[in-house]
């Protein structure tokens, strides 16, 4: 069962990654047609041969704000997108972290005790906050001990460490 947790875990991330690769190209292609339209603009009113069109300038300034507001939807979707991505890359490492630290022999067919699972973990609290509504968002739900604990500690400030620098 963790692998296959893990397996899902993969899968959307990639899926994730290739989300952001297509967002990010999106909104690059957006602020460079933009900046072509913006120069048009100035170009246009710069220049002494062709005569002044108020409705040609208008209709200029006009589709300037419509992809400025096409941007900014694309910069939520992107910030959407890259937050989950994170989120999961960050259950998938603490999910890894815990399948090294655990015991094998906790969990043989000779146990009899393998029903239970270990003490459940205090709730860590993550520094970033989510910006998708809770229904979207799913979870890896993993029992350790207290040194496995420490260990998803050290990996969260890793993560907020990366998401700082990013």
């Amino acid at each position: 069962m963790p692998s296959m947790i893990a397996n899902v875990s993969i899968q959307e991330l990639r899926a994730l990654d290739d989300r952001c690769d297509y967002l990010r190209e999106t909104y690059r292609s957006l602020r460079a047609g933009r900046q072509r339209l913006q120069q048009r603009t100035i170009t246009y009113l710069k220049s002494q041969s062709i005569t002044f069109s108020k409705e040609r300038l208008l209709k200029q300034e006009e589709a300037l704000i419509e992809l400025d507001k096409s941007i900014d939807d694309w910069v939520v979707k992107l910030e959407v997108a890259e937050n989950r991505r994170l989120r999961v890359r960050q259950k998938l490492l603490e999910h890894i972290a815990a399948a090294l630290t655990l015991d094998n022999s906790a969990y043989s067919p000779n146990n009899t005790n393998c029903s239970t699972p270990p003490v459940s973990p205090t709730k860590i609290e993550s520094p970033m906050p989510l910006r998708v509504d809770r229904k979207e968002v799913e979870s890896i739900k993993v029992y350790a001990d207290n040194q496995v604990l420490n260990l998803f500690s050290d990996i969260e400030k890793a993560v907020s460490q990366m998401c700082e620098a990013y």
